[in-house]
């Protein structure tokens, strides 16, 4: 051996082996396979974050309608009390009746 062969080898022989085509055809196989599972927990990431992204504003929805709700039933609560329904009778004209007659219906 030449010491220029071992100058550009550093003194290690070099390997000359020929790769199977069929373990570079498995090998080639492994990483598509491996691709298209990654591709498939991504896509399933993805669409779990934006399910995730439209519970919460379906929650935050619903709690401001239960506020609204919760709202309006104290306002219901306040005009349907009897001293709002009695200022409100005397503005519309309504007042105490002078007598009172009864109709009697007959059954068969």
């Amino acid at each position: 051996m030449s010491v220029r062969w071992q100058r550009r080898t550093h003194g290690v022989s070099v390997r000359q082996e020929k790769i199977d085509p069929m373990t570079v055809r498995l090998f080639a196989l492994s990483i598509a396979i491996i691709s298209v599972l990654m591709a498939l927990y991504l896509a399933l990431t993805a669409s779990s974050v934006r399910l995730s992204v439209r519970l919460w504003s379906l929650h935050n929805e619903m709690a401001e309608i239960q506020r609204e709700n919760g709202r309006l039933g104290t306002e219901i609560a306040r005009l349907s009390s009897i001293p709002v329904l009695i200022e409100r009778s005397v503005r519309l004209g309504y007042g105490q009746p002078e007598s009172i007659e009864y109709l009697i219906v007959g059954g068969p």
